[in-house]
């Protein structure tokens, strides 16, 4: 991973400077959450994400719009998020653009061509939304599988953290212990 600063030694922004064929460092920097008390000069910028949004916007023939990018973690907690987003590593994105909801979709449904790209460019969690899309490229699944979540169509969803963890199913089987044990002694 890179850390691209966003001032030159003379104090001068360097939003100008493109950090892949299609993106510019101005872009990330603009897509930065902070609390206003902290000072943000640079941000971490995988490689392998910018190879996905660069091969994402070849596929749609169009731009495509840095949502979010990094984060910093008294954001987070400021919005009332658990501060482990993958945003807060540089390892996330939110991209929108005309056609990239659906283009994700379908490849996620349909494990096609752009899934695999994806995979081999490091992506290992995609969250899908009304109107943009999350990537990043956390460490993958012991199982090798996708962190996978669809909030599309679910207005009444709130974003949920990047990094939430698959089921818990140790948590889930004492629960299910305890419920067996509460109704066996009702009777």
């Amino acid at each position: 991973m890179r850390v691209y600063p966003f001032y030159d030694d003379n104090g001068n922004l360097l939003d100008y400077v493109q950090v892949s064929r299609y993106f510019t460092l101005g872009e990330f920097r603009n897509a930065c959450f902070s609390l206003s008390s902290e000072n943000i000069r640079q941000v971490p910028i995988p490689q392998n994400l910018l190879y996905a949004m660069d091969y994402l916007r070849d596929k749609i023939g169009q731009p495509i719009h840095i949502n979010s990018h990094f984060r910093t973690i008294a954001h987070e907690k400021r919005k009332g998020r658990s501060g482990n987003s993958q945003h807060t590593l540089g390892k996330a994105v939110d991209l929108s653009g005309q056609g990239l909801v659906a283009l994700i979709e379908t490849a996620v449904k349909e494990r096609n061509e752009v899934y695999y790209k994806l995979r081999d460019f490091g992506i290992n969690a995609i969250g899908i939304y009304d109107n943009f899309v999350h990537i990043d490229t956390r460490s993958p699944k012991v199982s090798g599988d996708l962190y996978y979540w669809n909030k599309k169509g679910d207005s009444s969803a709130k974003k949920k953290d990047d990094d939430d963890a698959p089921i818990d199913w140790g948590k889930g089987l004492i629960l299910l212990l305890i419920l067996v044990f509460i109704n066996k002694h009702k009777k």
